[in-house]
């Protein structure tokens, strides 16, 4: 399959923590112009000021969105804006529960898309929210790195089936650490807590844990730290510096459904967008990039 082209939108970048341009992967960091890191200074006056374009139904999309839908959102963005002659949407990606808290302090975001729930629901009890709507859905997997020749994830995937039990961990760890999303922070995290308490093996594991802000840091752990680690499949999709190693029922880890929200302070143009993801005509770009709709996982 040709690798799908990436998009060029106005990515405002990560809404908090120490993500910087060098967390993009190489055809992100070529293609994207990243604009400018915003923190909490994004939600004070002076930069509302900077985010109005024109009319207030001709104001770009302002998405909040999890870390996990980087390279497919940012895909997405320039779809529709090519198709459609529209503004380009800017886009902020980050730990859900973090933006979710900035939103409720009055952030100036049109659309929040989460892979838990329960964060959309959080605002949507604050009487932000106009419309909600399921876009995509996801499935959990443990992956191992393929870049290194120390540990050879992809001979271990081959010879050694996966088994839920300590001394799997064990073989697999071999001293080093397994990489979680935090789950106080991202609902990766949230999911990989939940299948290893269902197995038992959360008490065994606890101490040998290292943690990623949201999901995006998470896979860098595996990238470029060499650790194993469970991440979303859709960041394992056409990845060729992870092996998958396991691929974690539903039932185990709970239905990773992405949730958008759409605010009562949206533009025309934020509508148009949000509506957009749910339909058939974004169905091919969210299955290119490894995302299921219809409780459907795209087939690598």
């Amino acid at each position: 399959m040709a690798a799908p082209k990436v998009a060029k939108p106005i990515l405002i970048g990560y809404v908090c923590g120490s993500e910087t341009k060098s967390h993009l992967t190489a055809r992100e960091d070529k293609l994207v112009r990243f604009t400018k890191i915003f923190g909490f200074a994004l939600f004070g006056l002076t930069m509302v000021s900077n985010i109005v374009i024109a009319k207030d139904n001709e104001k770009p999309p302002l998405v909040f969105a999890a870390s996990s839908l980087t390279t497919v959102l940012t895909e997405h963005a320039l779809n529709w804006s090519e198709t459609r002659g529209l503004p380009i949407p800017r886009l902020s990606f980050g730990a859900s529960a973090a933006m979710a808290r900035q939103i409720k302090a009055g952030a100036p975001a049109h659309i929040f898309i989460s892979a838990n729930p329960r964060w959309v629901e959080t605002i949507t009890n604050d009487n932000r929210v106009e419309d909600t709507a399921a876009v995509a859905i996801n499935q959990l997997v443990l992956v191992g790195s393929a870049m290194s020749p120390a540990m050879n994830y992809k001979k271990k995937a081959a010879d050694e089936p996966f088994e839920p039990t300590e001394a799997y961990f064990s073989r697999l760890l071999k001293g080093k650490r397994l990489a979680l999303a935090n789950p106080a922070l991202a609902p990766l995290g949230a999911y990989s807590l939940r299948y290893l308490q269902k197995t038992m093996l959360w008490d065994f594991l606890n101490d040998k844990i290292a943690y990623g802000q949201n999901a995006r840091q998470t896979l860098r752990l595996v990238e470029q730290g060499g650790l194993p680690a469970f991440v979303y499949r859709s960041d394992a999709f056409m990845n060729d510096k992870v092996t998958v190693l396991y691929a974690v029922p539903s039932e185990l880890s709970g239905s990773i459904i992405y949730q958008a929200a759409l605010l009562k302070t949206a533009s025309s143009t934020s509508k148009a967008f949000f509506h957009y993801l749910q339909s058939e005509e974004a169905r091919p770009t969210w299955v290119t990039f490894g995302f299921g709709r219809n409780k459907k996982i795209a087939s690598k």
